[in-house]
C-alpha cells in the first residue's frame, strides 16, 4: 500500500487529530515537502522531540517528521533560555547530517524553523528505546505497588521521595524484545560508538534510551548529538575536560544524569570510555525491566549516593543477562575507566558471533555494496541464515529491504530467491496484507531470464497464497506470455509451471492455450532431454483435464516423436501409454496399440540404459497390451469360425498325401512267392492258452484272443523295465525260386535261399538251429515240432542282446532273469508232453 494511501486512511478515520497536527506544524516550511500524520513516539533531551508518521510528497516515500514546539521550553524554563534550547536542538540535527553511517539516524530533510516550531524529517521510526522501556517499567509498577531497582537501594524503594521514580515519557510503546533483537541492537550501538570514536573523533556524552531510536525495520540508531565533544585526533586515549551535571543549568540542556559516567560528574573529565560506561548502563536498564540502576531524579546528591552501591547492583543483576554478555557488561559499568573495553574490542566478544547477526549486518549496508556482492548475499548468505532468524524479524527487518530491491532489475533474480521463501512461509493473511501488492509489480515488469525462471518455478507457491481473481488477472497472462519467449530456459520453466498449477487453469485455457504452446516448445526443442522430460511431465498431469478425443489426436503423435533413449524419458513415455491403456475412456484400440504403440516400445526392451526395475515395468506394460490384443483377436476369430488353436484343419491335408491313399501302378517280380509270416513259439503258446485262465493267457500278454493286436508280444504290464527292442518278432521269409542254377542267391542243393527282411539291419543276422528247408516233397515243415527249439533259441537271442538281465532279483528268485526261468519252465513242459 502506498504511503499516501496509508496516511489518507488515517486522516479519514481521525480528522480531528490530523487537523491538530497540521495546526502544530502550521507555518513551518517542512509542510511544503512532507505530509504529516499522527504522533507515534518521542525522543531527545527530556523527550522534547515529538515523532510523527509522514511521507514525502514528491515520491510518497515513508518517513518520520520530528517536531519541537518552542513553547515547551518556555513552560519548563525561563523565557530567556528558549533560544538556548532551540540552538542546541538545531545543532544536534546539523551534527547528525554530518555523520553519515548505517548506525546513525539518517536525515531525509534538514531542520526547518518557524516562529513556533523546529522540524526535520528522518527515516521511519517506530519508537525510541525510552518509549519501549517505559512500557516495561509501567508493567512492573502494575505488578507491584513498590518497584525497587535491581539492587534494592533505599532511594528507589521510597515512593514518597521526590524524583525517586524514573521519568515516564508521554508515549510508552508496547513492544517485547526478542533475544536476537537485543543482541543485534547492542551490537549496532557498539558499531555507532566505534564510528564516532575512531572515525568521527568525538565523544557522544549522552548515550541513553532517549537518544536511541528504533526504526520500523527494527534497527537501533544512535541520535541525540546535542552534547558531543571533539577529541584530539592524535591522542584518543586521553581525557578532555567537560562540564558536570549541575542544578543551575536547565536539565533539557544537559545529558541524562542517570547514564552519565562517574568521572564526568566527579572529575569534570570525559573520554571515549565514558561513552562505554553509558552503554553498559543502557544494557543494565534493558534487563532491569526498563529502569536504570541509577535513578538520581536530576539530583546530584542522589547520584553520588547510588554510585557508591553501583557495583553491588551490577553484581546482583548479572544473572539476568546472557552468560556471554555478563563479563563485558560488568566491566563497562565499572567506576574505573581503565577496566572498560573499547567499542572496537566489544564488537569482538563471543556474544556477537552469530551467522544470523552477520546476515542482518550485511543487509543493513547492502546498498553500499556492488551488484555482484548483493547477488551473492541474497542467493547464498541470506538463504542460509533465514532459518536462524526469528520470524518476527523476517517481516520487520528483512522484508522491507527485499521489497526495496524489487525495482532493481540488476539484482531482481537474486532477490527473488529469499522472496520465494517468504511466499512459502507466509500465511494467507500475511501474504495478502504485506506481499500481494509487491508481487503484482514483479508480474508486470520486464524481468531477466533468471528472474522469470525463478518466478515460474515457484508459481505453484504463489498461486496457493494469491486470491483467485488475482490469479486470473495477473498470473495467468504472465504464464502464457512466457511460452512466447525466445529463450529455452524460460520456455522450459513455463512448461514446468503448467504441470505444477494445472489445477488452477480452466479447461478451455488448457485446450486452446496450454496444449498448443507446450507442443510448440516440444517441437522446437525435440532433442533437448530436459525440455522433453518437462513436456512429458506436463502432458501426464494435464491429460485428465483434456477431452479424450483431443488426447488421442494430440498426445499420441507427440509421444511418437520422442526419440531420446534416456531411461527417465522412456519410463515417462511408458507411464503415459499405460495410462491411456488402463483408462478405457481414452479409447486406445488394439489396432493403435499394435501399429503405433508396440513398435515404439518393443525396441526399448534391449536398451542397455534401463535398470532392472525399469525393464520389468516396461515388460509388464508390453505383456498387458499383448494380452489385450490376443484376447480381442481370439474372440474375433472364433466368431469367424477360424480357431487358430485347433489342428483339425490340417488333418485332411495329411491324409490326402498319405502313402495309403497313393495310387501306384502294380509291380510284379517274376517267380516271386510270399509265404505267410511265421509266428514265434511264444505267440503260438499264447494263442493256445488264450482260453482265459492260463498263466500265459490274456493276463500275460495284456490282451484278449479277439484283440486285433493279439499277434504281437505284449509284456509291458508285467515287465515295466523291459525295453521295446526286447519284444522280438520273427520277420517274414521271402523265397524266390531261381530261374536257373546260376541265379544270384541260389545255393545248389539247398532250395530257395533265405533273404533278410528290409526291417533287419544290414549287419544283423539271426542264428537259428531250426531247419527251415523245404522237404523233398516240396511241402513246408511242421513248425509245431520245432517249437521247443524255437523258444529256446529266441530266449538265447534275447539274453545275448542285453547287457544285463531285465530283473536281477524278484519274487522268482535272485541271480537269474525272469525270462530265463520262464523259458526253461516252458521247455520242460513241452518236453514232458512230447
Amino acid at each position: 500500500m502506498p504511503a499516501g494511501t496509508m496516511f489518507a486512511k488515517f486522516k479519514s478515520a481521525n480528522v480531528a487529530a490530523t487537523t491538530s497536527v497540521q495546526n502544530v506544524a502550521e507555518g513551518n516550511p517542512i509542510t511544503q515537502y512532507f505530509e504529516i500524520g499522527k504522533p507515534v513516539a518521542c525522543a531527545g533531551p527530556e523527550l522534547v522531540w515529538r515523532i510523527h508518521d509522514g511521507y514525502r510528497k514528491s515520491d510518497n516515500k515513508e518517513c518520520s517528521v520530528f517536531i519541537f514546539e518552542k513553547k515547551v521550553a518556555e513552560k519548563l524554563h525561563k523565557p530567556r533560555r528558549k533560544e538556548t534550547i532551540t540552538e542546541l536542538l538545531k545543532g544536534s540535527v546539523k551534527t547528525l547530517e554530518r555523520f553519515r553511517h548505517p548506525r546513525i539516524l539518517q536525515i531525509y530533510h534538514t531542520v526547518e524553523e518557524s516562529a513556533d516550531t523546529l522540524a526535520f524529517a528522518a527515516e521511519p521510526i517506530f519508537a525510541s528505546l525510552s518509549n519501549v522501556l517505559a512500557f516495561h517499567e509501567s508493567k512492573t509498577y502494575e505488578n507491584a505497588s513498590v518497584a525497587p531497582a535491581a539492587g534494592g537501594g533505599a532511594t528507589q524503594t521510597q515512593p514518597a521521595a521526590a524524583g525517586a521514580q524514573p521519568q515516564r515519557p508521554a508515549h510508552a510503546k508496547e513492544y517485547n524484545f526478542l533475544d536476537m533483537e537485543l543482541k543485534y541492537g547492542f551490537l549496532q550501538l557498539t558499531e555507532a560508538l566505534s564510528y564516532l570514536h575512531y572515525s568521527g573523533h568525538v565523544i557522544h556524552r549522552n548515550v541513553c534510551p532517549s537518544s536511541i531510536l528504533i526504526t520500523k525495520r527494527g534497527i537501533w540508531k544512535l541520535a541525540g548529538m546535542e552534547y558531543v565533544e571533539r577529541m584530539n585526533e592524535t591522542d584518543l586515549n586521553s581525557s578532555i575536560p567537560c562540564p558536570p551535571w549541575s542544578n543551575r543549568v536547565s536539565k533539557m540542556a544537559q545529558p541524562n544524569l542517570d547514564f552519565m559516567a562517574p568521572e564526568t560528574q566527579t572529575s569534570s573529565k570525559c573520554s571515549l570510555l565514558s561513552d562505554m560506561f553509558s552503554l553498559g548502563m543502557v544494557i543494565c536498564a534493558v534487563y532491569n525491566n526498563g529502569r536504570p540502576l541509577i535513578q538520581a531524579g536530576n539530583s546530584t546528591s542522589n547520584y553520588a549516593k547510588q554510585l557508591e552501591t553501583l557495583d553491588d547492583h551490577v553484581h546482583k543483576l548479572m544473572p539476568r543477562l546472557p552468560i556471554a554478555l555478563q563479563e563485558a557488561t560488568s566491566r563497562m559499568a565499572s567506576r574505573d575507566p581503565t577496566a572498560r573495553p573499547t567499542a572496537q574490542l566489544l564488537q569482538l566478544i563471543k556474544y556477537f558471533i552469530d551467522p544470523a547477526i552477520n546476515a542482518l549486518k550485511f543487509l543493513d549496508v547492502v546498498n553500499m555494496k556492488d551488484t555482484q556482492q548483493k547477488s551473492q548475499f541474497y542467493k547464498t548468505t541470506l538463504i542460509e541464515a533465514m532459518p536462524l532468524i526469528p520470524r518476527k524479524l523476517w517481516w520487520q527487518n528483512l522484508w522491507p529491504m527485499l521489497k526495496s530491491e524489487i525495482n532493481n532489475g540488476e539484482v531482481l533474480a537474486a532477490v527473488l530467491q529469499p522472496v520465494m521463501l517468504f511466499v512459502q512461509e507466509a500465511t494467507h493473511s500475511e501474504y495478502d496484507a504485506l506481499m500481494s501488492a509487491t508481487m503484482k509489480i514483479v508480474y508486470n515488469t520486464p524481468k531477466s531470464i533468471q528472474a522469470s525462471v525463478t518466478i515460474l518455478e515457484n508459481l505453484h507457491l504463489i498461486i496457493e497464497k494469491t486470491k483467485p481473481e488475482d490469479v486470473t488477472t495477473d498470473i495467468m497472462p504472465m504464464l502464457f506470455f512466457s511460452f512466447d519467449g525466445s529463450t529455452i530456459q524460460v520456455q522450459s520453466a513455463a512448461v514446468v509451471a503448467v504441470g505444477n498449477v494445472f489445477d488452477s487453469i480452466d479447461e478451455l485455457s488448457i485446450r486452446r492455450m496450454v496444449l498448443p504452446k507446450v507442443k510448440m516448445v516440444f517441437e522446437k526443442n525435440i532433442t533437448d532431454p530436459k525440455i522433453v522430460q518437462n513436456v512429458l511431465i506436463c502432458i501426464e498431469r494435464v491429460m485428465d483435464r483434456m477431452e479424450r478425443a483431443q488426447v488421442m489426436e494430440e498426445v499420441l503423435p507427440l509421444l511418437a516423436n520422442v526419440r531420446i533413449p534416456d531411461p527417465d524419458i522412456i519410463m515417462r513415455t511408458v507411464r503415459i501409454y499405460h495410462k491411456l491403456f488402463a483408462d478405457k475412456s481414452y479409447g486406445l484400440t488394439v489396432e493403435t496399440m499394435a501399429t503405433n504403440v508396440l513398435p515404439l516400445l518393443i525396441p526399448h526392451t534391449v536398451n542397455p540404459s534401463l535398470n532392472f526395475e525399469q525393464y520389468c515395468y516396461l515388460l509388464e506394460v508390453l505383456q498387458q497390451m499383448l494380452e489385450a490384443i490376443d484376447r480381442q483377436q481370439r474372440n474375433k476369430l472364433k466368431l469367424d469360425n477360424l480357431s487358430m488353436a485347433s489342428p483339425e484343419r490340417h488333418r485332411t491335408l495329411r491324409h490326402q498325401f498319405s502313402t495309403d491313399n497313393m495310387n501306384a501302378p502294380p509291380f510284379n517280380i517274376p517267380n516271386l512267392r510270399i509265404d505267410q509270416r511265421k509266428t514265434s513259439s511264444a505267440e503260438d503258446m499264447a494263442r493256445k492258452n488264450s482260453g482265459g485262465s492260463g498263466m500265459l493267457g490274456g493276463w500275460w500278454f495284456g490282451c484278449s484272443p479277439s484283440s486285433p493286436d493279439s499277434n504281437f508280444l505284449r509284456v509291458g504290464n508285467v515287465f515295466p523295465n523291459r525295453r521295446l527292442s526286447d519284444n522280438t518278432l520273427m520277420t517274414p521269409k521271402i523265397r524266390i525260386a531261381p530261374s536257373c542254377a546260376s541265379s544270384p542267391g541260389g545255393t545248389p542243393g539247398s532250395g530257395l535261399p533265405t533273404r533278410r527282411h528290409s526291417s533287419i539291419g544290414p549287419q544283423e543276422r539271426r542264428g537259428s538251429t531250426i531247419n527251415l528247408s523245404p522237404p523233398t516233397g516240396g511241402s513246408m515243415p511242421n513248425t509245431s515240432s520245432s517249437v521247443p527249439f524255437l523258444l529256446s533259441s529266441s530266449m538265447q537271442s534275447i539274453r545275448s542282446r542285453r547287457t544285463s538281465t531285465v530283473l536281477s532279483s524278484g519274487p522268482l528268485g535272485s541271480g537269474s532273469g525272469l525270462l530265463q526261468q520262464l523259458g526253461s519252465g516252458m521247455y520242460q513242459l513241452f518236453s514232458g508232453r512230447n
